[in-house]
């Protein structure tokens, strides 16, 4: 396709507009007459983009009616209503609006002015079909796999690198959808992995998640990260819907198979999430974060294959409290000695500042009998009342040690703040817990005696 050009006024100072420039929000190829901004991309007709072009090369400066006539339509045929009809297709598919003025405005009586920044586009770039010739990726494309793999690797520090790094490119792109679904899903996990309150964060990731549908309402993963936080209110019907619509727009998004996984096994469906999250595991085989989902779902019914996904996770970059729980809870199984007590000391040593740390020295104690159940609930009460322990956490330390009244206690507290853990029932180590008849008392407070819950994929 031959470039649009602009002969003596095709360059302004620094850049060729011919190549390709950043105008607003939007990046224009005049080459393929195209504009394009996150995921949208608008095709204008020749003259139009003649027009932009005409305009962006007296940049800041008024061009006149005459002027614009004469540049592009010097046959003495055309009328003015050819130059009103070409800027007001200009203005609609750049989503300009007349007062104010974002990109094109009316000087009256004169003619038009291009009043958006002009810049040119960064060097990675190009033009928006050179991935499909085997070129470099779009910076948008750059972005996402990266932050993908940071994801993936499953620990504090790449998580929050992940976060910064899509913050800073939305900012730029605000108007790019996938973008702003996973950065709604590093902000529904991040809290999990870092020191950080949970509330911002999901605040702030549903809001992406709900720019991201007003982009695009056929993205399955910002309807996921709908259905997430719908899950972590315990609206668990609502959260159910979201969840099957994300899934219908992304049936093989890791990312919305996990979360629906983990939903699943929350809810004691924990055959249906062990076959979906091992999907996860065969579509992004370098998933740390699934491994360690994959280890705790196995852990339901045993310990065969545990050890193996917990040594996969951490090979591709897991560190987390998820793994490391997971794997004292099996040095409990098979029954503390030397070795695993040795063990413990160093992972104790990582974790032991950790909210969600389930083996704090005190637990140990207990479960050694050297620590009286009453004792060990006084001092769970403490570090609970300080913040320094998360009284779901609590609650399954206190289960596990069959200090049930105590447990029970936890599990009202972590009921009233929010935090408490619905998967853990289902752990055999709390089958005590589980069968206790206070147990189905809980289960309305959860949302679980919904008439309306119902889970199709189960």
């Amino acid at each position: 396709m031959t470039p649009n050009k602009v002969s003596e006024t095709s360059e302004i100072p620094g850049f060729s507009l011919d190549e390709g420039f950043r105008f607003g929000d939007w990046n224009v190829f005049p080459s393929e007459n195209t504009l394009q901004r996150g995921d949208e991309h608008i095709r204008l007709e020749p003259k139009v983009m003649q027009l932009l072009l005409a305009l962006i090369a007296n940049h800041g400066k008024p061009c006149t009616r005459d002027r614009l006539m004469n540049r592009l339509w010097p046959s003495l045929e055309a009328g003015e209503a050819s130059l009103t009809r070409a800027v007001s297709a200009l203005r609609k598919s750049l989503g300009d609006q007349r007062n104010p003025a974002q990109y094109i405005d009316t000087i009256h009586r004169i003619g038009y002015k291009a009043v958006a920044p002009v810049r040119p586009l960064s060097a990675s770039l190009t033009d928006p079909v050179h991935y499909a010739r085997g070129r470099a990726l779009d910076t948008a494309e750059e972005i996402t796999l990266l932050a993908e793999y940071l994801i993936a690797r499953g620990n504090g520090p790449d998580l929050l690198r992940a976060a910064a790094l899509l913050s800073g490119f939305v900012e730029r792109e605000p108007h790019h959808a996938t973008a702003l679904a996973l950065l709604a899903y590093v902000q529904q996990i991040i809290h999990l992995y870092c020191d950080e309150p949970p509330a911002l964060r999901i605040t702030q990731s549903r809001a992406n998640a709900e720019r991201a549908l007003k982009l695009d309402a056929a993205n399955g993963l910002a309807w996921a990260m709908l259905g997430r936080t719908a899950r972590t209110r315990w609206q668990w019907a609502e959260a159910i819907e979201h969840f099957e619509r994300a899934l219908r727009f992304a049936p093989h998004n890791p990312h919305v198979m996990h979360g629906y996984a983990l939903m699943l096994q929350e809810l004691g469906q924990t055959e249906v999430a062990q076959t979906m999250v091992r999907n996860v595991c065969r579509l992004q085989p370098l998933d740390g974060n699934a491994r360690i989902l994959l280890a705790w779902n196995l852990m339901h019914y045993g310990t065969e294959g545990v050890e193996e996904e917990l040594s996969k996770a951490r090979q591709l970059g897991a560190n987390s409290v998820f793994s490391d729980n997971a794997e004292c809870l099996l040095f409990h199984r098979a029954g503390w000695d030397d070795e695993s007590i040795r063990k413990w000391h160093k992972i104790h040593q990582r974790q032991r500042h950790n909210p969600l740390w389930l083996w704090p020295r005190y637990m140990l104690e207990a479960l050694t009998g050297n620590q009286a159940h009453n004792r060990m609930a006084q001092t769970v009460r403490c570090h609970v009342n300080s913040g320094d322990l998360s009284p779901g956490i609590a609650m399954f330390m206190l289960a596990t040690v069959n200090a049930l009244d105590a447990a029970f206690e936890m599990a009202y507290q972590a009921i009233g703040s929010r935090s408490f853990f619905i998967l853990d029932p289902w752990m055999k180590e709390l089958d005590a817990f589980r069968n206790d008849p206070r147990f189905n008392e809980l289960r309305p407070l959860l949302g679980l005696n919904d008439p309306n819950l119902h889970l199709s994929a189960a």
